[in-house]
């Protein structure tokens, strides 16, 4: 899982935790906003298994090798 995963990208200087933007209404579909995201250090509006940033993120670390 991506919470699994960001303690080892933290330590290993790979990401760093983003900033996060205050969400405003009218709200992007899927808000939630009783989940916080790791990677948005804790930032209401989803969890870090639905975060994009990291997905893509992650993806781009792949891609790299």
């Amino acid at each position: 899982s991506y919470a699994d995963l960001l303690p080892y990208l933290l330590n290993n200087a790979m990401v760093a935790i983003g900033p996060a933007k205050i969400p405003q209404p009218p709200f992007l579909r899927g808000y939630n906003p009783n989940v916080m995201c790791a990677y948005h250090g804790g930032a209401l509006g989803h969890s870090i298994e639905h975060c994009m940033a990291i997905k893509h993120k992650v993806q781009s670390l792949v891609d790299v090798g």
